[in-house]
C-alpha cells in the first residue's frame, strides 16, 4: 500500500491505482487516448439510443403525414420522443460500464470497506458546506458566462434554451431529478475525474492535467453553450478531485451544482437574473468555501 510522508494510510480510491497507470512515458499518446476514451463513451450512448429511435420510428411512420418529406417526418418522430426516458436509459449504461471500468482498471483493491472509509471521509458537515457554498458560486458564475455568450450570439444561448426545454431538463420531475442529480454526476466523474484524470496525471503538470480534462469535460457535452461553462465547471471539478485524490468530492460537487437547477426554480426569475446578483453570489460564496478549507487545514496540521 502507498502512504504519506506521516505513514498515514490514505483512505481514498486513487492510492489503489496500479503502478503502471502512474508512470507513462508519451504524454501525447496518453492525450489521444483519453480523448479516444471520451469518444467512447459517447458513442456508448449513441449505441444505447439507437435501437430506441428505431422502434419509435418503425412504430410511429405509418401514421405520419404521407405529403411529409423523409427529413421532416424524422424530425417530427424525434421531436416526439421521450428524451428523458432515453437519456435515463443510456446514461445509466453507460454509468455501469464507467463505474466497472474505473474500479478493475484503475482501483484494484479498492471494495466497499475502503468506499465507506472514502466517505466517511469526506462527508463530513464542514467539507459538504464548503462544497455547497462553491457550487453556488459555481452556479452563479455559469450564469455570467452565458450572459457574456449571449451578448456575443444570442441566437446560440436562444438555441441552447430552446433545447433543454425540448429536452425537459429543467422540468421538477423525479425521473429528472434522478438523472440529472444521481446519474449524470457519477457517470460524468467516473469518466472525466476518474479514468480521464487519473491516465492524465501519470507524468504531467497538475496544471495541464486540469486544463486538458476540462477541455474534454466541455467537449463532452456536445454544444456550444453548454461546453463552455462546463469547462468552467470541469477546471474546479479537476483541481478537488486532484486535491482530495478522489472523485468523491467531485462527485458532490457536480450533484450540487446540478441540484440548485431545481432548488433556485422556488427564487422569482427577476432576481435570479439580476446582474449585481451575478457578481455579489459568487464574491459571498467563494470566500466561504476557501475559508472553510481554511478552517480544515488548521484542523488537521492540529
Amino acid at each position: 500500500m502507498q502512504e504519506n510522508e506521516n505513514n498515514n494510510i490514505q483512505p481514498d480510491e486513487q492510492r489503489y491505482v496500479p503502478k503502471q497507470y502512474r508512470n507513462s512515458k508519451n504524454p501525447a499518446l496518453e492525450i489521444l487516448l483519453c480523448f479516444l476514451i471520451m469518444v467512447g463513451f459517447l458513442l456508448i450512448q449513441v449505441l444505447v439510443m439507437f435501437p430506441m429511435i428505431i422502434v419509435k420510428m418503425i412504430n410511429e411512420a405509418p401514421t405520419l403525414d404521407p405529403t411529409l418529406s423523409d427529413t421532416e417526418k424524422v424530425q417530427v418522430i424525434m421531436d416526439s420522443l421521450d428524451t428523458v426516458n432515453v437519456s435515463f436509459i443510456a446514461t445509466l449504461v453507460s454509468l455501469i460500464v464507467a463505474v466497472i471500468w474505473y474500479r478493475k482498471v484503475y482501483c484494484k483493491g479498492y471494495g466497499i470497506n475502503e468506499l465507506k472509509a472514502t466517505c466517511k471521509k469526506f462527508v463530513k458537515p464542514d467539507i459538504l458546506a464548503g462544497l455547497f457554498f462553491a457550487a453556488v458560486a459555481m452556479y452563479f458564475i455559469t450564469f455570467f458566462v452565458v450572459a457574456i455568450i449571449s451578448l456575443v450570439s444570442p441566437q446560440v444561448v436562444e438555441e441552447y434554451n430552446g433545447m433543454m426545454e425540448d429536452a425537459g431538463i429543467n422540468e421538477i420531475d423525479w425521473k429528472v431529478i434522478i438523472l440529472t442529480v444521481v446519474l449524470a454526476p457519477i457517470n460524468e466523474e467516473c469518466i472525466m475525474r476518474g479514468i480521464i484524470l487519473t491516465r492524465l496525471k501519470k507524468n504531467m503538470a497538475p496544471v495541464i492535467t486540469i486544463i486538458i480534462s476540462a477541455v474534454y469535460f466541455g467537449i463532452f457535452h456536445l454544444n456550444i453553450v453548454q461546453g463552455i461553462y462546463a469547462f468552467v465547471m470541469g477546471l474546479f471539478m479537476a483541481y478537488i478531485a486532484y486535491k482530495y485524490c478522489s472523485i468523491i468530492p467531485s462527485i458532490l460537487f457536480h450533484a450540487m451544482f446540478n441540484a440548485l437547477n431545481y432548488l433556485l426554480q422556488l427564487i422569482p426569475e427577476e432576481y435570479l437574473e439580476n446582474p449585481i446578483l451575478l457578481f455579489i453570489v459568487p464574491l459571498v460564496c467563494g470566500p466561504l468555501w476557501f475559508f472553510l478549507e481554511g478552517r480544515k487545514k488548521l484542523a488537521e496540521k492540529g
